[in-house]
């Protein structure tokens, strides 16, 4: 039997302009999540212009350091792994954190199995033709539309995704480093073959791609989602994390892996 739908706080809640401490938010809603204080959230956001790492790589490794502060290209390293990928305005985040497990699963590829599907079957609904990748990414006509990282802490889960719809692919091809190994592993010659926009590939804006998203996920959580904001224990925590993390040159461009 099929429970009663469960109720996720739903959150529109980005800082575009300062990634470090959407990225700040973001961990402090999975701590408050995995604490019980605070519900399952689903939650969009964006960044104006920003590199985001995983939090294993080295930012000299990873970017193209000169156009990178050509261009005023903010660094910041989230605290799940994955590669390096590059937002702008458009480029649409989001973000599931749960505690229960929702039949998601306990260990990483299971988690992905189950959480990337959600993406496809949202973007089949815009009228592409997506698969799911290896393990963590989308892809349309062979070119990636959606990159995604994950964590498990104490049996809760966050899942967190980065879909480009419009972003500047150029921009994005110059400023991230990809060796030509891994280049050659996919078939093609640069990262401009690699990646594509959903709006190129179907017409549709960012707009349509958050129903889209929020439909799909809805029906594969079976979650009501419920308009929400920060709570102060949550604002609180992202400042403590701001200021003793997210916003370090020791934390954003090296491999240092500070506590909360």
């Amino acid at each position: 039997m099929r429970r009663l739908s469960d109720k996720f706080r739903f959150l529109e809640i980005e800082s575009s302009d300062n990634a470090r401490m959407s990225l700040a938010t973001e961990e402090a809603i999975f701590h408050e999540v995995i604490s019980g204080r605070s519900m399952p959230t689903f939650r969009f956001y964006r960044h104006k212009n920003a590199i985001i790492l995983g939090c294993f790589q080295l930012a000299e490794q990873e970017v193209d350091m000169d156009v990178a502060n050509k261009n005023k290209i903010q660094i910041v390293k989230r605290f799940t792994g994955g590669g390096a990928v590059y937002h702008d305005l458009g480029n649409l985040n989001f973000s599931v954190i749960t505690k229960d497990n929702y039949g998601i699963g306990t260990n990483v590829k299971t988690l992905f199995g189950t959480m990337i599907n959600g993406a496809v079957n949202a973007f089949a609904s815009l009228g592409m033709n997506p698969q799911s990748g290896k393990l963590n990414d989308v892809t349309v006509n062979g070119k990636k539309i959606l990159g995604a990282a994950a964590s498990i802490r104490q049996k809760a889960v966050l899942f967190h995704a980065a879909t480009l719809v419009n972003t500047n692919l150029p921009l994005l091809a110059s400023v991230l480093k990809v060796p030509g190994i891994k280049l050659k592993d996919k078939g093609v010659a640069t990262i401009l073959e690699r990646v594509t926009n959903i709006k190129a590939e179907s017409g549709k804006n960012e707009q349509d791609v958050r129903e889209a998203l929020k439909k799909s996920y809805s029906d594969l959580l079976n979650m009501e989602l419920v308009p929400g904001e920060l709570t102060k224990e949550e604002k609180d925590l992202a400042q403590r994390l701001y200021n003793a993390k997210y916003s370090t040159e020791e934390w954003n461009m090296g491999r240092e892996l500070l506590p909360v």
